[in-house]
């Protein structure tokens, strides 16, 4: 068994004492999302008796909370926030833009019963009768 005792260093003997776990940080991010899931329920219930803002600004508002819940939720419990600047920065840009397209084909499509084909007199004697 010597020969193995500096091999792996990472194995748990026996006789080790337990070392007390580390499970501060989950507590923090547990009580920062408490937080801001409360501020949220609290400005609905407010909202609702007092109708102090328009439900847009309201939609905009929780679009804002969710996502900073899903920065915390990402960012702490995935580990994402012990990689490199560059790997987060790169994983951003690939969220932010795949929103920006998503959104973007969700508009173009509002315009798809606003689209006619219009085709030129020298298109039309070449096409079936059935095309146009």
């Amino acid at each position: 068994m010597e020969l193995y005792d500096n091999f792996q260093p990472h194995l748990h003997r026996a006789e080790d004492p337990i070392p007390p776990a580390k499970t501060w940080w989950i507590w923090k991010v547990f009580w920062i999302l408490l937080a801001v899931t409360a501020v949220e329920v609290g400005v609905a219930f407010a909202n609702y008796e007092l109708a102090f803002t328009s439900k847009q600004v309201l939609k905009y508002f929780y679009i804002g909370l969710t996502l900073l819940k899903a920065y915390y939720i990402i960012f702490s419990y995935m580990h994402l926030g012990d990689e490199k600047k560059s790997f987060r920065l790169t994983l951003g840009i690939l969220v932010i833009l795949m929103t920006y397209f998503i959104v973007l084909m969700m508009i173009e499509g509002l315009y798809q019963e606003d689209v006619r084909l219009i085709f030129p007199d020298y298109l039309i004697s070449d096409m079936p009768a059935a095309a146009h």
